[in-house]
């Protein structure tokens, strides 16, 4: 029985499609290697989100530098980054 590839399958660098995430400004931590947040799927979630969380990312799957992109209606800055 012959294998063949199919073409439509193919995927570069790894198949790993990149996540945004997003934090309040005040909670972003990097350190060893990691980075720690209130990481939250977005902007409005990381308002409610008083506390850093369990989850970190790896310092080296980030793509983006931390950009302000807005503020909670407590004047906490919220941040984004694009990572793998």
């Amino acid at each position: 029985m012959a294998q063949t590839e199919n073409p439509g399958q193919t995927q570069l660098g790894g198949g790993q499609s990149p996540y945004l995430s997003f934090c309040q400004e005040r909670f972003y931590e990097e350190d060893d290697g990691l980075i720690r947040c209130n990481w939250a799927v977005n902007f409005n979630y990381a308002c409610f989100v008083s506390y850093p969380s369990n989850k970190v990312i790896q310092l080296g799957s980030k793509i983006t530098e931390p950009e302000v992109v807005g503020e909670c209606d407590s004047g906490e800055k919220v941040i984004k980054i694009m990572h793998y």
